[in-house]
């Protein structure tokens, strides 16, 4: 029994490790660009020896694959979460946009990445980010969209052709942030903006 709960133990160091390496490199990437970070940087902010990155990621850029993967499932489930505590459609607009600012508040480091990212040069990397927010698109299209439309609050349109502008305007309006980390626009005045667009006339 003992090599079993010792091989659990190995993986959980090593599961620990790799999130602290995650968060070091989330903090270089904020601060110097994909571009100026420095992977021996990384390592020794996270309380390692130089190179122990390349024991978990083969490069530097599969680093930031991981970032950007790890980074846009905890923008989504903090966002869902909040999102289907609620059933009326409006409500639920307001809560996404709500939980989306919050998100970027409370982590500025991590929300400057993945703005940088958007925002970037590096395509591959923005196509990954596109990936990973395909279920933030389904959810906007299809959990707030889809139901508010059948009811009658939301006006006669394509779901998935207005989520994309929903989230082109999210990313816009959440990444636009003082020194703090605090976004420009209230939440609230984003939401009420989307919101008359999409409101039924009836």
């Amino acid at each position: 029994m003992t090599p079993r709960y010792s091989e659990t133990n190995r993986r959980q160091a090593r599961k620990e490790v790799r999130q602290r390496l995650i968060e070091a490199a989330i903090q270089e990437f904020a601060q110097n660009g994909y571009d100026g970070a420095n992977v021996n940087t990384i390592s020794v902010a996270a309380g390692f020896a130089k190179g122990t990155i390349y024991n978990y990621f083969p490069s530097k850029k599969e680093l930031m694959f991981a970032i950007l993967g790890e980074s846009g499932s905890a923008h989504f489930d903090f966002i869902a979460e909040q999102i289907r505590e609620e059933d009326d459609p409006i409500l639920r607009v307001k809560c996404f946009f709500e939980a989306g600012f919050a998100f970027v508040e409370e982590d500025p480091a991590r929300g400057q990445v993945l703005v940088s990212t958007l925002y970037g040069t590096h395509s591959e990397f923005k196509e990954r980010l596109y990936q990973v927010y395909q279920p933030m698109f389904q959810l906007v299209a299809e959990e707030i969209l889809a139901p508010g439309i059948v009811q009658g609050v939301f006006r006669q349109m394509d779901p998935a052709d207005t989520s994309v502008m929903i989230m082109t305007f999210y990313l816009g309006t959440a990444s636009s942030v003082d020194t703090s980390g605090k976004p420009w626009l209230s939440p609230g005045k984003v939401a009420d903006f989307v919101l008359n667009a999409i409101r039924s006339n009836q």
